[in-house]
């Protein structure tokens, strides 16, 4: 038996269940991350532990293996292989290609087609521009820490596409991901759900697709099979993406720049000292980004519009209490 501790965001976590079923191969599964939710209804995850948990030690067996491996930490830094490849190899199993999974309950479903009621129409896209904080107590009122530009897409663009969105595609909703706390939440033209995080991959399987940056909602989509639109600065596809999705970027110098700073480097490659690039050059035209949008949503309009949500991978039922068959509840 193993518990596996994980730190970072919720788009780490998620990332992480790509590994999940070869890890399974070798024993029995358990989680110990500050997003338990992301693994409690996971098939092959028998328990999911939040960190803060009391007395958690005191009953978990000794013969326990407790395994942390971080993959900031490792050849990743370099950007050149895929976080998940080198996260693998740390773990001693073989990554290959595998997407991420996601597994809700028939309570999450419920509260998610809630949710849904709330969207202004029937069809409708998610946003994420921004990122980089915890999604947890989306309501609670706390100071915005920002987590720099180099992923974010700039707030004047990001807003001129919704605009252009909007008037080309008047019965479709654009539903924001943001935080309330996040700038990116006062986007004009935009429905925000302030609803948990959980429940998102759910609103995933009933829209239309996304259009993000390189933070939680791709995972997400991934997690659920959903194609969107990722735009990619300063990290790249390679590094952190799917090819599930539609990666556009206006620049092949990505670069691990968040990562390397960890170890005191700030320098380029060169020799040539790092100064973060100015986000309006090298951020992906709002045209650009319509094209790709549009093409994204006349393929699934030639398709079916949407998975629609389903009742399906955990039997648990309405309050989720001590009855609860959820790992971890």
């Amino acid at each position: 038996m193993a518990i596996y501790i994980i730190n970072g965001g919720v788009g780490k976590h998620i990332a992480f269940t790509a590994l999940i079923d070869k890890l399974a191969e070798k024993g029995e599964v358990q989680m110990m991350t500050a997003y338990p939710d992301v693994f409690r209804h996971h098939p092959k995850v028998k328990a999911s532990y939040s960190h803060e948990e009391p007395g958690l030690y005191d009953r978990v067996p000794r013969d326990t293996d407790i395994v942390f491996r971080e993959p900031y930490y490792s050849p990743f830094v370099f950007a050149k292989t895929h976080l998940l490849y080198e996260w693998a190899k740390l773990l001693g199993i073989e990554y290959e290609g595998e997407l991420p999974q996601w597994h809700s309950c028939k309570k999450w479903c419920r509260e998610a087609k809630e949710v849904i009621k709330r969207i202004p129409k029937k069809k409708f896209i998610l946003v994420q521009f921004g990122g980089g904080q915890s999604p947890y107590d989306v309501n609670q009122p706390r100071v915005f820490i920002p987590q720099g530009q180099r992923r974010a897409y700039p707030l004047n663009m990001a807003q001129d596409f919704i605009n252009q969105f909007t008037k080309a595609h008047p019965d479709i909703a654009v539903v924001n991901y943001s935080m309330v706390n996040e700038e990116y939440s006062h986007l004009g033209g935009c429905c925000v759900l302030n609803t948990a995080y959980w429940l998102y991959p759910e609103l995933l399987k009933a829209s239309m697709g996304f259009v993000g940056i390189d933070s939680s909602l791709q995972h997400m989509a991934a997690g659920v099979g959903v194609s969107g639109v990722v735009i990619w600065g300063a990290t790249g596809p390679e590094q952190f993406g799917y090819p599930i999705h539609g990666n556009i970027s206006n620049t092949t110098n990505h670069h691990m720049r968040p990562l390397c700073v960890r170890f005191g480097d700030n320098k380029n490659a060169d020799g040539s000292m790092w100064v973060d690039r100015d986000i309006l050059s090298t951020a992906v035209p709002v045209d650009k980004l319509m094209e790709v949008t549009d093409a994204m949503l006349d393929m699934k309009l030639n398709k079916e519009e949407a998975k629609g949500i389903a009742e399906e991978d955990c039997d648990c039922d309405d309050d989720c209490g001590e009855d609860c068959k959820c790992k971890g509840a």
